[in-house]
């Protein structure tokens, strides 16, 4: 049986993943229409030089209150009886990472879940990432989620005019 978590949990991961991704000043974070009905919770443009790129990924974002959820394991983390499902998302075009808080110590964990990569021949793709390892998410590791987006973005098949 699943006990229903307090209402504040989804506003304070909410407000953490907006903290989180607003120390960067080339991202714009917004919120779809389509979020309450289960869909995605943001979208995130990234700028270059102020003006829109074009390059977004989406964050999924869920949280719990205790820090006692998660087991570390090396150097990244797993989650104790919580699963998410995660494959209605699998046919969005763009990546899609899913950040996970603990509220009682705001600490933040993120994993991919559309992940982007290059294959062989500069050739960009999409990897379903159904693994449940969980790695601290810091502002190394956002910068990092932003150099791999870009990178996907670089490689992807360029129009022809």
């Amino acid at each position: 049986m699943q006990t229903e978590q307090p209402w504040y949990i989804g506003l304070r991961s909410e407000a953490l993943t907006k903290v989180y991704l607003t120390r960067r000043d080339d991202l714009i974070i917004s919120q779809p229409p389509q979020k309450d009905a289960g869909g995605l919770d943001f979208l995130v443009t990234i700028t270059k030089d102020g003006n829109y790129s074009g390059r977004i990924f989406g964050v999924q974002v869920k949280a719990t209150a205790s820090s006692s959820e998660l087991i570390q394991q090396h150097n990244f983390f797993k989650l104790k009886n919580i699963k998410y499902n995660i494959k209605s998302f699998k046919d969005l075009p763009f990546p899609l990472c899913l950040f996970f808080f603990t509220l009682d110590n705001d600490k933040g964990y993120y994993k991919w879940i559309l992940e982007p990569i290059v294959k062989d021949g500069n050739n960009a793709a999409l990897k379903f990432n159904e693994n449940d390892e969980l790695r601290n998410l810091n502002d190394q590791e956002i910068d990092n989620i932003i150099a791999i987006v870009n990178n996907w973005y670089d490689h992807k098949i360029n129009f022809v005019a």
